[in-house]
């Protein structure tokens, strides 16, 4: 019974129990140790991220590619919008769940390192919040952009931008999966230097992202007035709100 529960452990608690030798007794006696490890649910589930990214790849190669190329060519972008053809659509559903699921484990790790308990939530029930956040975000931003394209009588161009913009969720998911793989498996400075350098791909991510906000503006006639006031409502200011949100939770 004992030895099933330290298998538990070792595989969603990320610690077991060892045998190692009793320093204080001249190494001649073995004593018990629990030793922390990461989970070995850590490396199922990102194993599984990346056969999920391998049959993606195999079944929608080409089209994969023109995602990538959407997020730094505004013209292929405009294409994929208009052409929306069955299989670029299954590859989007799949892409934005793809999303959901990387970057929820990085924000579940991010708050393990620094020791972030939200409404002290812990293990599974921590990483589901997070994909719970992730989800109402990406959700309620589709709902106020249609309230506004209703409202303000330009649904299309505002669906047109929401698709630009919704290119980066994807290209986040698929470049931050490696970084995350290295950052959990390695440790000392090496995981420093992996743990800053995923920050830094996501801090360009959401630079591109903005920068394709005030080009799809230039290109559509959109005032820059009336597209400034959008970026501070729907992109700025929930990363200010999800500022105040942490520091009252720390």
């Amino acid at each position: 019974m004992q030895s099933f529960d330290t298998t538990l452990l070792a595989a969603f608690g990320g610690s077991d129990l060892k045998q190692v030798a009793n320093v204080g007794a001249g190494g001649m006696e073995m004593i018990e140790k629990l030793q922390i490890q990461q989970p070995t649910w850590y490396f199922i589930y990102l194993f599984l991220l990346i056969g999920l990214l391998a049959w993606v790849r195999i079944n929608y190669g080409n089209i994969l590619i023109q995602s990538f190329q959407a997020s730094t060519n505004f013209q292929v972008a405009i294409r994929m919008f208009k052409d929306n053809s069955l299989l670029q659509n299954q590859l989007d559903y799949i892409l934005y769940i793809y999303y959901f699921l990387t970057i929820a484990f990085l924000l579940y790790y991010i708050e393990l390192r620094l020791d972030m308990q939200p409404y002290e939530l812990q293990g599974a029930l921590l990483y589901f919040f997070n994909l719970a956040v992730l989800a109402g975000i990406f959700l309620s931003r589709i709902l106020l952009i249609n309230i506004a394209g209703f409202l303000f009588n330009r649904g299309t161009i505002l669906r047109e931008y929401l698709y630009n913009i919704f290119i980066f969720n994807k290209l986040t998911g698929l470049i931050v999966l490696p970084l995350v793989f290295l950052l959990v498996y390695t440790k000392g400075s090496l995981q420093e230097l992996f743990f800053w350098l995923t920050l830094f791909v996501l801090s360009c991510v959401i630079v591109m992202r903005l920068i394709r906000g005030f080009v799809f503006s230039y290109r559509k006639e959109v005032l820059i007035f009336y597209m400034f006031l959008y970026l501070c409502a729907l992109e700025l200011s929930p990363l200010v709100l999800l500022y105040r949100w942490l520091q009252g939770i720390l």
